[in-house]
């Protein structure tokens, strides 16, 4: 089982609940607490969207065949199939609307929703198509998505690093994504991972988020994220946990650890310097921390803690 907030103040938080909690959680909301239909309401609505339900299964109410639905997806794009919404099926399922909404010629905000099933309709009719609204596997087919991720193999340690970096240049140039939109450590990526706390305008989530850009890149690349949260100390941790962590010569796809905290990825090195792309760090164009940028630096007096590689999951 599992919840998504999708409101004014939350979008695309995916949440877990066991049966039995789910059975319990339900049974204590009364009729002036709505939001637990509208919190599994959202990844319906994708799900439908893209034909694992239909839209009038789409009802705010959680159950086997809404956790039937999310293990098809997660079997369809080479996911862990548990069918619960965490981070990386969260990301997923985003990234999955959005290639949709990018061909129907709408707005690209990764929920599918009743604009994005109108522009479908629209698209589909241009291209001879049935016209229902949903990305099914013939509309994904002549959009040119990819439905089925294949083959379901774990990548190389240079495929995923590759993947880090090739993430990490598309989004430091990303403008929708590469900076604070709606008020203080409002940020795209807190909100891809479900974590921080409500309160932007446009309903993204607010924390602290250089460690949330690192570990969202590497949930995207294929890379193993357990004890990584919104710390940037983590990924110290992580390294160590890992057998990965070191203190000199640092690799592409490296996480670098400020001992200040602070925590950015690494795009090269050489003896003396040190490029890398970090979130929530000091952007020119405001005076503020709040962009993602790729910065070189000297590698000596930085404050630099060391470096964590990231392992294939």
């Amino acid at each position: 089982m599992h919840i998504r907030i999708s409101s004014a103040w939350a979008r695309r938080v995916g949440l877990a609940l066991a049966a039995a909690a789910m059975t319990a959680t339900m049974a204590a909301i009364t009729p002036g607490q709505a939001l637990a239909d509208t919190d599994v309401r959202q990844t319906q609505w994708d799900l439908a969207g893209m034909a694992y339900l239909t839209f009038t299964d789409v009802d705010g109410v959680s159950g086997p065949q809404t956790t039937g639905a999310v293990s098809a997806f997660q079997t369809d794009r080479c996911l862990t199939v548990d069918g619960v919404v965490g981070p990386e099926t969260n990301s997923e399922l985003s990234a999955q609307v959005t290639k949709v909404q990018a061909a129907a010629g709408t707005t690209q905000d990764g929920m599918y929703g009743p604009n994005t099933e109108a522009a479908v309709k629209t698209w589909q009719a241009a291209h001879n198509l049935t016209q229902n609204g949903q990305a099914d596997a013939a509309t994904m087919t002549a959009m040119g998505i990819d439905r089925l991720k294949t083959p379901c193999s774990r990548p190389t340690q240079d495929e995923m690093v590759q993947q880090i970096l090739t993430i990490a240049q598309q989004e430091a140039a990303n403008s929708a994504h590469n900076h604070e939109i709606g008020g203080y450590n409002c940020n795209y990526y807190s909100t891809q991972l479900g974590v921080g706390s409500g309160g932007c305008s446009n309903g993204w989530r607010s924390e602290a988020w250089c460690a949330d850009f690192v570990r969202w890149d590497w949930i995207k690349a294929g890379a193993n994220t357990s004890g990584i949260n919104g710390l940037a100390s983590s990924l110290e941790d992580y390294g160590k946990a890992h057998g990965t962590w070191h203190t000199s010569n640092p690799k592409p796809g490296d996480a670098v650890y400020f001992t200040y905290g602070h925590v950015g990825i690494v795009v090269s090195a050489t003896s003396s310097t040190i490029t890398y792309i970090s979130g929530n760090t000091y952007n020119p164009a405001t005076g503020n921390d709040d962009g993602l940028l790729q910065k070189t630096i000297s590698r000596s007096g930085t404050s630099i803690g060391g470096y964590a590689s990231p392992v294939v999951k």
